[in-house]
């Protein structure tokens, strides 16, 4: 068993925690220097073997304010070097009076699971329901830092998402035109608008498309991303326009050369093949990110290709072949590496749901690809609202959200390494 020395020591010759997660306002720090005076200094301070404070940077606060830099104190001491993990444990586990936890530095410096494992609750991180200054501050810092706040919930109807996204749109212009009068109209919606007054195409939300690629690559390189389902060109603008290399893989002809026409002079490529064959065109292990946003079984339908996904008439086959197109393309992801795919689960024709998003989930956990994040995308109702009232009369709920699916290959203990500081890329159109 280890035993930390006792040693005396010049408050002047300590060194404090720069990222000390711990913060105390000045009256709570006034009352700490009080009970001090009133009490004597009895809870030593604990450091490193090389001064550096892990646990009493309040204490030390205060004893400076009290006595200066000249007073020798009682400090604590281990008798060997420590690993960096057990320096952070010491500061969690020794830091849970006087002052509460700055929640921005320990989401940045500290590993939520470990820390919980100390006895950190998390739970404490939410601010006071009444605190609104508060929350939009937070709010605000982290769409400064992360283009919207990481958290399980992507709110597209939110005004920093729709500024976000039409930046975005602005650049790319792809309202989905070769798609216009292939998919089909409700009768509802066709009755109210007209064909021609209404789009009646998907379009991946650009705005996601930049998370994706700004939270899942990773950083300081120069990396290949890939969709064996690539349809619209969004995905595959913005992470060329950010750098990155792209391979998409379009099953339509006219698709595939639209897009390559948008993206012309850019790093992104189109090819014109069945997502089934993705490994065909790319080396294994050379892609830094899998990306797609497949069809949603029959509910759009691109094309009357026999292999088109969407043109599946049972629901196994649509499987089959999401199952041989993922599993290709896990092929093609290095080691350590994320795949995120959008998907939404769908009603068959009796109005049951189809579990797609469980039967996607399953591909990638046989090829060896755990569900690492799951986000809800929550979608401007649009059209919802007009589709409500007719599908209460069956007691059926509109859905109006997607889910983000985060898978992860390789050793999740890499990713602190790979996936480092967020750059957040400046955005600028002509139309703005």
């Amino acid at each position: 068993m280890d035993i930390w020395q006792i040693k005396q020591v010049k408050l002047g010759d300590l060194i404090p925690n720069a990222k000390n997660p711990r913060k105390i306002s000045q009256d709570k720090l006034a009352a700490l220097q009080e009970k001090i005076e009133r009490l004597g200094f009895h809870n030593p301070i604990k450091t490193d073997e090389n001064m550096n404070v892990l646990g009493g940077n309040q204490r030390l606060k205060a004893l400076l304010k009290i006595a200066g830099k000249d007073l020798i104190v009682p400090v604590m001491i281990p008798n060997r070097p420590l690993t960096e993990e057990e320096k952070q444990e010491i500061i969690i586990t020794d830091n849970i009076s006087d002052g509460s936890w700055d929640w921005e530095i320990l989401s940045k410096e500290w590993d939520k699971e470990l820390t919980a494992t100390w006895g950190l609750d998390w739970t404490e991180c939410d601010f006071d329901a009444g605190d609104e200054q508060n929350k939009q501050q937070s709010t605000q810092k982290l769409q400064d830092k992360f283009i919207i706040p990481p958290l399980s919930v992507f709110d597209t109807r939110q005004g920093y998402w729709q500024d976000r996204k039409r930046l975005w749109n602005n650049l790319i212009d792809d309202n989905g035109e070769s798609r216009q009068g292939t998919l089909g109209f409700s009768s509802l919606i066709t009755k109210m608008y007209g064909k021609t007054g209404l789009k009646n195409v998907s379009v991946l939300d650009a705005a996601l498309a930049e998370i994706i690629n700004t939270w899942f690559l990773p950083t300081e390189i120069k990396c290949n991303t890939c969709d064996p389902f690539s349809g619209d060109t969004v995905f595959g603008f913005v992470s060329a326009f950010l750098g990155h290399n792209f391979t998409g893989i379009e099953l339509r002809q006219e698709q595939a050369d639209l897009n390559n026409e948008r993206v012309k002079d850019m790093t992104a490529t189109y090819i014109c093949d069945d997502g089934q064959n993705i490994a065909d065109h790319l080396q294994p292990e050379s892609q830094d990110l899998i990306f797609s946003c497949p069809p949603y079984f029959d509910l759009e339908k691109y094309s009357d290709l026999p292999n088109d996904a969407s043109n599946q008439k049972d629901y196994q086959s649509f499987v089959n072949i999401l199952d041989n197109a993922f599993t290709g393309a896990i092929k093609c992801l290095k080691n350590n590496r994320f795949a995120v795919i959008v998907m939404s689960d769908v009603r068959d024709k009796k109005g049951y749901y189809l579990p797609i998003c469980d039967d996607i989930t399953r591909i990638f956990a046989k090829n060896g690809m755990n569900l690492y994040n799951e986000i809800i995308l929550v979608n401007v109702a649009g059209t919802a609202q007009i589709r409500a009232a007719q599908a209460m009369k069956n007691r059926k709920i509109v859905r109006t959200h997607q889910e983000v699916l985060v898978f992860y290959k390789g050793d999740v203990s890499k990713i602190k390494n790979d996936f480092k500081d967020i750059e957040v890329a400046e955005i600028e159109s002509e139309n703005e």
